[in-house]
C-alpha cells in the first residue's frame, strides 16, 4: 500500500492544488479587473513610465558607449601583446608569410 498510497496522495493534491491555483488566479484577474487597468491609464503613472523610459534609454547610451570604448581598447591591446606573438607562431607553422 505505501507505494499506490504514495500516487493516490500525489494525485488528490494536485487535483486539490490545480484547483485552488484555478480560484487564486480567478482572484487576481477580477481585482486587477476592479483596479489595475483605471491605475495604468492615470497620468501619474503614465508620467512615471515615460521617466523610466528615459532613465533606461540614457543608461544603455552610456552602456554602449562604454562597451564600444572598452572593446577597442580590448583589441588594441591584443593586437599589441599578442598580435606578435600569434605572427611569429604563425610564420613557424607556414601559415602567414
Amino acid at each position: 500500500m505505501g507505494l499506490k498510497g504514495a500516487a493516490l496522495a500525489l494525485g488528490v493534491g494536485y487535483v486539490l492544488g490545480a484547483k485552488a491555483g484555478q480560484q487564486r488566479y480567478a482572484q487576481i484577474e477580477e481585482f486587477w479587473a476592479r483596479t489595475g487597468r483605471p491605475l495604468v491609464e492615470s497620468p501619474s503613472v503614465q508620467r512615471l513610465g515615460e521617466v523610466c523610459e528615459d532613465a533606461v534609454s540614457r543608461m544603455l547610451e552610456v552602456v554602449a558607449s562604454r562597451s564600444q570604448s572598452g572593446g577597442q581598447r580590448l583589441v588594441s591591446a591584443a593586437r599589441e601583446r599578442g598580435g606578435q606573438r600569434w605572427v611569429a607562431g604563425a610564420r613557424e607553422r607556414g601559415r602567414v608569410d
